[in-house]
C-alpha cells in the first residue's frame, strides 16, 4: 500500500470512527454543554480544509470532481443534520448553559445510512475503486459530517437558549419526558 492510499484510508478511518462514536451517543440521554457544543464543528473544519488541500495538492486533475464531491457533501450534511435534530429530544438540564439531549434508533440509523452513501460512492462511481478518487470521496464524506456537526450544534444552541430558564433539579428528569424540539 503507498502513502497515497494509506492517507485516504487513514482520513476514512477517522470519519468512520467520528461517525460511529457520536451515532452511538444517540441512544443514550445526555447532558450538552454551552461551552464545548462547538469543539466537534472546529475540528471536523479543520480537518476538511486539510483533506481538501491534500486532495487538491495530491491529484489537481480531480479537483472538479472533489470540487462537485463536496458540494454534494454539504448538501447531504445538511439534510443529515436536520433528519438528527428533528428525531432528537431535548429537555431542561440539571445544569446552566446546558440542554439534555437524547437520540433514538432513527438518529442511529441516520448516521448508518450517511455513512453507506460514501460506501456505496466507492462501488457505484465508474472510477470509485481508483485511489485517486478516495482522497475526493473523502473530502465529501468529512465535509458532510462537518456539515451535520454545524447543523446540530446550531439546533443545540437554540435548545440550550430556549431552557435556558428552566433548570431542572438532579433527578428530576424520567424516562419519557424529553420532549421534541
Amino acid at each position: 500500500m503507498n502513502a497515497f492510499a494509506t492517507q485516504s484510508l487513514f482520513g476514512l478511518g477517522i470519519t468512520v470512527l467520528i461517525v460511529f462514536r457520536f451515532a452511538r451517543r444517540e441512544l443514550r440521554e445526555r447532558t450538552v454543554r454551552a461551552r464545548s457544543l462547538w469543539i466537534r464543528p472546529a475540528i471536523l473544519i479543520a480537518l476538511t480544509a486539510y483533506f481538501v488541500y491534500l486532495s487538491a495538492t495530491v491529484d489537481p486533475l480531480g479537483n472538479g470532481e472533489m470540487i462537485a464531491v463536496l458540494a454534494g457533501g454539504a448538501v447531504l450534511g445538511v439534510v443529515v443534520g436536520f433528519a438528527i435534530v428533528r428525531y432528537t429530544q431535548f429537555a431542561p438540564a440539571a445544569v446552566p448553559n446546558a440542554v439534555l439531549v437524547r437520540g433514538s434508533h432513527i438518529t442511529f440509523a441516520i448516521w448508518i445510512a450517511a455513512l453507506a452513501v460514501r460506501l456505496a460512492a466507492r462501488y457505484l462511481l465508474p472510477h470509485g475503486a481508483d485511489p485517486r478518487a478516495q482522497l475526493p470521496l473523502n473530502c465529501g464524506t468529512i465535509i458532510m459530517t462537518t456539515v451535520a456537526f454545524v447543523v446540530i450544534a446550531l439546533a443545540f444552541a437554540q435548545a440550550i437558549r430556549r431552557y435556558a430558564g428552566s433548570i431542572a433539579a438532579p433527578g428530576t428528569i424520567v424516562p419519557g419526558t424529553i420532549t421534541r424540539q
